[in-house]
């Protein structure tokens, strides 16, 4: 039926279209429905910036075990590879049972503390078996730090957005490559541009070693 503005009472409105877009009265924010608890979030957004920080850790010293192996480079740069890769099939069962007996948070901050220290000693190695070693102390740290992030998702988030926080976490762990590799690019433009002098030469501050100290941080 037609009413006296010429429209059918059952058409929409003007600006009906934009409703489902409006704030609804108590409806909690979009960090809350995303992320559940405040707690889950900080957490998540400590795996972000970890994750970046493994992300641009292993470009350069991917890069680096290349520059070492000068005349074997292949050679060099899978000797440095399996040692993140390999030690994950013999310490990684080991790691979670260790985990379970510590505390999480303080696995986690043991451990990054730790990376941080190797970070920080990698802009001063100058050969591949040093290189190795220092991969090694990475991947143990990693291990560790991994399950006990895992073991506290449970205790930060409702069983009910389990599913989420284990899909947002597979997003900060994978889908921070892209950053990881702009800031090595962003590092080797930095080095050039801004410290080309003996000082800088002296304390590492080429690409590799800013790429270093930033994932120490």
């Amino acid at each position: 039926m037609i009413g006296a503005t010429g429209r059918d009472p059952g058409d929409p409105r003007p600006g009906d279209e934009f409703t489902p877009f409006l704030p609804l009265e108590g409806r909690p924010p979009l960090r809350t429905r995303l992320f559940g608890t405040p707690a889950f979030f900080r957490l998540w957004m400590a795996q972000v910036v970890s994750a970046t920080g493994d992300w641009l850790g292993l470009l350069a010293i991917s890069i680096l075990a290349i520059r070492l192996g000068s005349g074997n480079e292949g050679a060099a740069l899978s000797l440095v590879l399996a040692a993140r890769i390999v030690p994950g099939f013999f310490f990684g069962p080991v790691a979670g049972v260790l985990v379970d007996r510590w505390d999480r948070k303080r696995t986690m901050v043991t451990c990054d503390v730790g990376r941080a220290m190797v970070m920080l000693a990698l802009p001063f190695v100058d050969t591949i078996i040093g290189l190795f070693i220092a991969s090694l102390l990475l991947e143990a740290f990693t291990m560790l730090w991994g399950p006990a992030k895992e073991a506290s998702v449970p205790h930060v988030v409702p069983a009910d957005q389990l599913a989420t926080a284990n899909s947002l976490s597979l997003v900060a762990a994978y889908g921070t490559f892209p950053l990881g590799a702009l800031l090595m690019a962003l590092f080797g433009r930095l080095s050039t541009a801004l410290f080309d002098s003996s000082w800088a030469d002296n304390v590492r501050l080429d690409d590799m070693g800013l790429a270093f100290y930033a994932n120490a941080l």
